[in-house]
């Protein structure tokens, strides 16, 4: 026992050893439940019957043939490849093996990203290098992200390539950081918001070094998230415009001059827009876009149900406000009533397709009694207001950006589909301030308990459609 307890110190005390130890184990385990997974579902799953015949057309270099009931851009297929061709290896096992290996690659991202906040630096000045490291485990296994790592979808590549995008920016690295975002887009066509998400950080930022001392000012009295921050903002651009055209042309050509990678990318998408005339490729009958409010309201559930412990802390002060703040309660409660009422809209897709867990939560509870969606509400209210109170340290509008980019890449989209919320809460999430440990905690035994379901309902419940051969499974 000594000698156990020895090492153990030791390797906490180092965080290259446990690190690595964690790492080595979470690659081999991912790979056996790949490996086991495969075997379990070695034909097409849903989706896949678009994405693995298509990439094959690839890898033989047919690269004009493309099936129009795709509506992503080839950024996956074109990856798949460039690894597997040269080596014929483009069968469905080695193409699940890319997102495979992209899982992997997350938890590396994640780690680098979260490197760069200032409580991660204190954390590792006081030698709490794990505490960073087990929330990068915990939103590496985010399970509606997690479930894709053994199936050929269009998501992990997605996120791999978002949180590198992120990373470059961070690190300064603008050029390379607006490459990957061109990048990302060929993966998702919605992932050209994010860039623009950091073309406006970067604004910003740009904006705010005018005038450091007073930044720092806020920050020292923990002010830069509220309004005073966009009051300060608009100060300094105020500045520029009363100098007249000259000094307020020449300040907005040095932020153009800045972002010149960046608006290079989003002017060849623009372009790519009016050349296909619209966004998706393929079949666009089933991706019209929409007006979709409640999209909102689901994707605060979704935060609430993987960021619980760090919104549990905020219910006491959600009562107060509600009871402060009566009037404002009230019409809120009027306006979401009414959103809810009049603008919750139903995909034929979600009531056709009964392999995805949304299907039964809608059609045994949110679409089977008339209060059911009224009865959410107040679980709206409190998941956006703990979210926002999680972000209270986040500068103001930076809040209000990510806030503006979660909006137009969700409301337009008819689909309740789960997997649109991954990146989102990615982001989210890894903006929350430094974790307490039995929030860590309870965030990672939250992401286990529901893999573990989510696998064992995968593999065990088995159902039969007439038209096609072969079980049916459950997912996301």
């Amino acid at each position: 026992m000594v000698i156990i307890k020895s090492l153990f110190l030791e390797a906490i005390n180092r965080p290259i050893i446990y690190q690595s130890i964690v790492s080595f184990t979470f690659v081999l385990l991912t790979t056996l439940l790949f490996l086991f997974l495969n075997k379990i579902q070695p034909d097409h799953y849903i989706d896949e019957v678009f994405h693995i015949p298509q990439t094959k057309k690839y890898c033989n270099g047919s690269f004009f043939e493309w099936d129009k009931k795709i509506t992503t851009l080839p950024g996956l297929y074109i990856l798949s490849a460039i690894i597997l061709a040269p080596f014929q290896l483009c069968t469905t096992i080695y193409l699940r093996s890319i997102n495979l290996a992209g899982t992997c690659i997350n938890l590396y991202l994640i780690y680098q990203i979260l490197s760069t906040k200032k409580w991660v630096q204190k954390c590792k000045a006081e030698n709490r290098t794990w505490l960073p490291f087990m929330v990068s485990i915990s939103v590496t296994l985010l399970p509606p992200l997690y479930f894709w790592h053994f199936l050929y979808y269009t998501d992990v590549l997605s996120v791999n390539l978002v949180l590198m995008m992120f990373l470059l920016h961070q690190r300064q690295y603008y050029k390379n950081s607006a490459i990957i975002g061109a990048l990302a887009i060929l993966a998702r066509q919605t992932n050209i918001i994010w860039l623009i998400l950091l073309m406006g950080e970067r604004v910003l930022t740009i904006i705010e070094a005018e005038t450091p001392q007073s930044i720092s000012a806020l920050q020292d009295r923990g002010i830069h998230g509220t309004s005073i921050h966009a009051r300060l903002i608009w100060n300094n651009v105020r500045h520029y415009v009363q100098r007249g055209i000259g000094p307020f042309g020449s300040f907005v050509m040095r932020i153009i001059s800045y972002l010149k990678y960046q608006l290079t990318v989003i002017l060849l998408f623009v372009a790519f827009v009016i050349w296909n005339r619209g966004i998706v490729l393929g079949d666009r009958s089933a991706h019209v876009a929409t007006i979709h409010l409640p999209q909102m309201f689901y994707f605060s559930i979704f935060t609430l149900a993987f960021s619980w412990p760090y919104m549990l802390p905020h219910v006491k002060s959600f009562i107060q406000w509600i009871c402060k703040h009566w009037i404002i309660t009230g019409l809120c409660l009027a306006i979401v009533t009414a959103i809810v009422h009049s603008n919750t809209l139903v995909h034929p897709y979600l009531l056709a397709d009964n392999r995805h867990y949304v299907f039964y939560m809608w059609n045994r509870f949110i679409g089977r009694y008339y209060f059911a969606k009224y009865a959410l509400i107040p679980l709206y209210g409190f998941a956006i207001y703990a979210t926002v109170m999680c972000l209270q340290d986040m500068r103001y509008l930076s809040k209000v950006l990510y806030a503006g980019c979660i909006a137009v890449v969700l409301i337009p989209q008819l689909l309740l589909e789960p997997r649109y919320f991954i990146i989102p809460y990615i982001l989210v999430r890894l903006s929350l301030p430094e974790p307490k440990l039995w929030q860590i905690s309870l965030e990672l035994m939250t992401t286990l308990v529901i893999n573990f379901l989510q696998f064992y309902i995968f593999v065990t419940k088995t159902f039969y459609w007439t038209d096609q051969e072969g079980p049916q499974r459950l997912s996301w």
